[in-house]
């Protein structure tokens, strides 16, 4: 195909890219005052976890375990990266595990860095249910790589999925699941509303770059 009809397909998806990064740091901004001042959104963390205490019930306080358990934040990764590696030593195509390893490895670096500059306390040990979450609590480690992971596999899919309804099935699915995470992480009480809406936050900075860098990749491949 010729450089001239793959520009006009590689530019919007460059400059959405770049548009995705600057809205997540626009709303990481925000928050990230919100949180130093304890105004704004960040006035209604307490608030909203209390709700959730006063609110839980048997049956959902045991799946939300779940959702949050070592199995499903550690087996869920691990079988994403199987198979990116899969098919890498099968169809010797190794984008896949590079595109999923630089967002990983972004969320996981970000997430690392700033508990440890930002050092917030997680809400206390009371309101947590089940096994007690340990570290500091800004961001929400759970939901920014789960949100990472779900959208690098939704970019890898997104050339494959030939039609608009496909397209809207996949992210809605990977929102939703985002979205779960995140609501576990509140019902548990093992974080504040802000660490977990700065998370989705980060996790656009993180999924924007990563589209930005492939789609220079693939560009910089196309014309060599």
């Amino acid at each position: 195909m010729p450089m001239s009809a793959l520009a006009p397909v590689r530019r919007p998806r460059a400059l959405a890219a770049r548009l995705w990064t600057v809205t997540g740091l626009l709303g990481f901004a925000a928050l990230l005052t919100m949180v130093l001042t304890t105004e704004g959104v960040a006035e209604g963390d307490r608030p909203v976890l209390r709700w959730l205490i006063d609110h839980r019930t048997g049956w959902l306080s045991r799946a939300l375990e779940v959702v949050s358990s070592p199995a499903i934040a550690v087996g869920v990764p691990a079988l994403a990266f199987v198979g990116a590696l899969t098919v890498g030593l099968v169809r010797r195509r190794w984008r896949p595990l590079a595109t999923l390893a630089v967002a990983f490895c972004g969320g996981a670096l970000l997430s690392t860095g700033l508990k440890l500059v930002i050092g917030r306390a997680r809400p206390s040990t009371a309101s947590m249910f089940g096994t007690q979450a340990s570290g500091w609590s800004f961001p929400s480690g759970h939901t920014l790589l789960t949100s990472v992971l779900l959208g690098a596999l939704v970019l890898l899919a997104w050339p494959h999925l030939r039609t608009r309804a496909r397209r809207f099935l996949a992210c809605a699915g990977a929102a939703t699941a985002a979205a779960v995470m995140g609501l576990s992480r509140l019902y548990l009480g093992d974080h504040w509303l802000t660490d977990v809406l700065a998370s989705y936050a980060l996790a656009a900075i993180v999924l924007g770059a990563t589209a930005w860098l492939t789609a220079r990749t693939t560009r910089g491949e196309e014309q060599s």
